[in-house]
């Protein structure tokens, strides 16, 4: 059970993404979050799109970090967005009662440019 990340400072002009795909539990919660707070400093101005359509299985913990990114990018910038979750990921951000992190969750790419640009 690993996490793989990869992050794309360039990925489009105003956009940097930050990919997940396999397991984020309790034992990569760590890792994840020194990896992604990592790529927010990194972002400078930029926002920081983080992409879970390969995340295989969520659990409290890693979703901790994902909303503790979204705090602090809501507090100082760049802002931060969710895209492209699974089924199964969406329903343990429901299940914790996290329903506001969701509206920064896009179900695909073409979902968030379009409240990007509105």
């Amino acid at each position: 059970m690993t996490l793989e990340t990869e992050f794309n400072p360039s990925a489009r002009p105003t956009t940097a993404t930050f990919h997940l795909k396999g397991t984020a539990g309790y034992r990569q919660a760590a890792q994840l979050r020194r990896e992604l707070f990592e790529a927010i400093d990194a972002t400078g101005d930029k926002n920081l799109v983080v992409e879970l359509d390969e995340v295989s299985r969520i659990d409290t913990a890693a979703m901790a970090v994902l909303v503790e990114g979204l705090v602090a990018t809501h507090s100082r910038g760049p802002t931060m967005f969710l895209v492209c979750p699974n089924e199964s990921v969406r329903r343990v951000f429901e299940l914790a009662g996290l329903e506001d992190a969701l509206l920064r969750c896009y179900s695909c790419w073409g979902d968030l440019d379009r409240a990007m640009s509105a």
